[in-house]
């Protein structure tokens, strides 16, 4: 009923680690410490995170499902033949690996796309400096409090689901604005690639949204800086994953800028 939440799911014994350091501006820390002022209540849960949206609806803070991030302890620390031994020190580094792939995408996500994801905090380490607790309901509307500097989560501003904010539009009959958001989605998806970074789920109807009109990615837990996946990648393979998770949805809701849409991928294919 909870979608498996509680505070032992989001609390880790996972040490600090300077590359996940985040210098945060203090403009920004200031408006944090204003968002995270008042309750917030269960929004979602998702593959990486439990979603809280703050009373006000301006605000989602994310707090990461360790859980799955965990071995079970029987097999953490029963001892183990050396070939199962050696199996879990694959489980083990595969999970760093994860953890670490994860935490540094939502690095990246504030550092270098803030402006593109909505970021406003990332607190990654522990520590002992914030000294505030949240107020949170779970699901079946039971209160939690949870002292953040033990926990690790992104805080992002709120953004209009991508498939919301468009049929919104199609039904206001704002083509052009729909035109723009598509344009603008797109465009962030080149500029992301042109930094050498790719995206593990391009997914521009699931994982975007938008702010006050403004394209926003909202999952971004993939961002990934791999050599062999530079802009050649994207060009040869990332462009056909967004065009086949996008034009189906568009054709089937939105059929009025389909035409546009194909004609906005193969300006980027070109």
């Amino acid at each position: 009923m909870t979608d498996g939440f509680g505070i032992a799911s989001i609390s880790s014994n996972i040490p600090p680690h300077e590359i996940w350091e985040t210098a945060i501006s203090s403009e920004d820390q200031l408006e944090t410490r204003h968002a995270l002022s008042q309750d917030y209540h269960y929004l979602a849960s998702g593959s990486q995170s439990y979603v809280f949206l703050s009373n006000d609806g301006k605000y989602v803070i994310k707090f990461f499902k360790h859980k799955r991030w965990r071995l079970n302890p029987f097999y953490a620390f029963v001892p183990l033949p050396s070939k199962w031994e050696k199996k879990r020190t694959r489980w083990k580094e595969k999970k760093w690996e994860t953890v670490n792939d994860t935490f540094s995408s939502c690095k990246i996500s504030y550092e270098l796309f803030k402006d593109e994801t909505g970021v406003l905090f990332v607190h990654l380490n522990k520590t002992n400096n914030l000294k505030m607790t949240l107020p949170v309901k779970d699901k079946v509307g039971f209160k939690h409090k949870l002292a953040l500097d033990k926990l690790q989560f992104v805080l992002q501003r709120k953004a209009v689901p991508t498939d919301e904010y468009l049929l919104n539009l199609r039904k206001l009959e704002d083509t052009e604005t729909a035109k723009k958001a598509i344009h603008d989605m797109l465009t962030f998806t080149k500029k992301r690639a042109q930094l050498g970074y790719s995206d593990k789920d391009p997914h521009l109807i699931r994982n975007f949204g938008f702010i006050e009109g403004k394209a926003v990615e909202i999952d971004i837990g993939g961002f990934h800086k791999d050599p062999k996946k530079g802009f050649k990648y994207y060009e040869s393979r990332e462009i056909f994953k967004i065009e086949e998770k996008l034009l189906p949805w568009i054709r089937e809701n939105y059929p009025e800028i389909a035409a546009y849409t194909e004609k906005q991928i193969d300006l980027l294919s070109n």
